[in-house]
């Protein structure tokens, strides 16, 4: 939209950026100022799945190997906000809102009259823990050892980890280093998210209430996802993409059926405008 855009909606915002942040074998330990130094032929920050595939294939060619995480994030953006959550989150839609039996049972039916955050984050946290597990026991089975916390280069080939939980400094030092911190949501420049009404694609995971209308800025895989998703647990729907259609890389009859689809949960198009500002207002959501 060419003016700033005025509206008491919840906005998600879906555009991709690389991520700016770095948050086995027995390894050789040396002494440091710091205290000891863990020495591995493999050091590698980030575990998602770019990061779990290099440590586990260096693994089982015999070298020691460490990976860096931080906080509560193992197995990345994969695991814990991305793929992982955003499907398993479609399937719980999917399934409360009866949208897979409405065929035999009409267009009315629902699994449960009153959806809601509880309701599908319930299945989504299982799953996470799930998958983190998994992760965690193949680092485990191939003797890959886990520092938690950010890390930060103090030369070329040494990594200072520190965890807010300790008090003292980590150092590990690897002959390679792989940096693997996968990517986050872009945030454009002048719009200020609040995680409560303005959130990008991460935050939406965490909702307290399901909004009654909701703006997706971005009409790409992530932005379409989500769209979809909300329209059909009952959620006014407006997309705004700069470009002139909605997933340009598909097949245009696969695009025509899914905008067909869209539409008949009352999702709105707004295609070749740019949202220039927010103004959340002071109504409820």
């Amino acid at each position: 939209m060419d003016s700033a855009l005025g509206i008491t909606r919840w906005h998600l915002f879906t555009r991709y950026s690389a991520s700016a942040s770095c948050a086995g074998r027995r390894p050789r330990v040396n002494s440091c100022a710091m205290g000891s130094m863990q020495e591995y032929d493999l050091v590698v920050i980030g575990s998602g799945p770019g990061g779990q595939r290099a440590a586990i294939a260096a693994a089982k060619l015999g070298k020691t190997v460490a990976v860096i995480e931080r906080g509560m994030m193992l197995g990345g953006v994969c695991v814990n906000t991305g793929t992982i959550p955003s499907k398993t989150l479609r399937e719980a839609v999917v399934y409360l809102t009866g949208m897979s039996q409405r065929e035999l049972y009409g267009a009315s039916y629902r699994v449960k009259d009153k959806i809601t955050p509880a309701d599908l984050l319930s299945r989504t946290q299982h799953v996470i823990g799930k998958e983190i597990d998994v992760v965690r026991s193949q680092l485990m089975r191939n003797r890959i050892e886990l520092y938690t916390g950010h890390g930060r280069f103090s030369d070329e080939h040494t990594i200072v980890v520190e965890d807010p939980t300790r008090a003292e400094l980590v150092t590990v030092r690897g002959r390679f280093i792989v940096i693997a911190t996968g990517t986050k949501p872009a945030r454009p420049a002048g719009v200020t998210f609040d995680e409560a009404r303005v959130l990008d694609s991460d935050g939406i995971l965490n909702l307290a209430t399901l909004p009654t209308s909701m703006v997706v800025v971005g009409a790409g895989v992530i932005g379409i996802e989500y769209a979809s998703m909300f329209a059909a647990l009952g959620t006014k729907v407006t997309v705004v993409e700069k470009r002139d259609d909605m997933l340009e890389f598909c097949d245009p009859e696969i695009i025509e059926s899914l905008r067909f689809h869209l539409r008949d949960l009352a999702v709105t198009f707004r295609f070749g405008e740019e949202v220039t500002g927010v103004d959340i207002g002071t109504s409820a959501p």
